[in-house]
């Protein structure tokens, strides 16, 4: 019963409750935590199996050995690297800009990259290995960046279409502003 008032003062002067009081929707939090979980499946787990370099005395054959996302991709990585930075930036932009009015909008740029990022991961995962031959497999951890790549464009779609949803029901509210402002001005 004590929280009863409580609410009721708070809502009677302003103040919002803290859930409502984020900028962040459902898309920029799938894709954060995308780009968190391609982040720590870059170092933590096995990508590829390389096939190491004979031992001189031949006594035994090649080594086999494994290499995480960041070593095995030399030249995607930056890109990987790029997007999970843009990504997790976005979110802390938006949550940033709760005190005032505008949002800048980095969904299409957080979907670009994450749809940028998930062909070239197409490509090297499931289409040419990289490593010119060394490369003898694809290992668990490189179908999980797939996937987590996939997340982030996912969620900068989902991003997208919350935008257009929210600025299409925004759109008569601000029609019929301008009605009445325009006409207190003509008097």
């Amino acid at each position: 019963m004590t929280e009863e008032p409580a609410k009721t003062k708070g809502l009677a002067t302003g103040h919002t409750p803290p859930a409502s009081a984020t900028r962040v929707n459902v898309g920029e939090l799938l894709s954060a935590v995308s780009a968190l979980l391609l982040l720590a499946s870059m170092f933590a787990t096995e990508w590829y199996g390389v096939a190491g370099v004979p031992d001189p005395s031949y006594a035994r054959p090649a080594t086999a050995t494994a290499e995480n996302g960041f070593n095995g991709l030399t030249d995607i990585r930056w890109v990987m690297l790029a997007t999970i930075a843009v990504t997790i930036g976005s979110v802390f932009l938006h949550a940033s800009q709760r005190e005032h009015g505008t949002k800048t909008d980095t969904s299409r740029v957080v979907a670009g990259l994450g749809a940028l990022t998930t062909l070239l991961l197409i490509y090297r995962v499931l289409i040419d290995l990289p490593g010119d031959g060394k490369v003898l497999d694809q290992k668990l951890g490189a179908l999980l960046g797939l996937v987590c790549a996939l997340g982030i464009a996912w969620g900068g779609y989902e991003s997208i279409i919350q935008q257009r949803v929210r600025g299409a029901a925004a759109a008569p509210r601000s029609r019929r502003r301008g009605r009445i402002t325009a006409g207190r001005s003509g008097r």
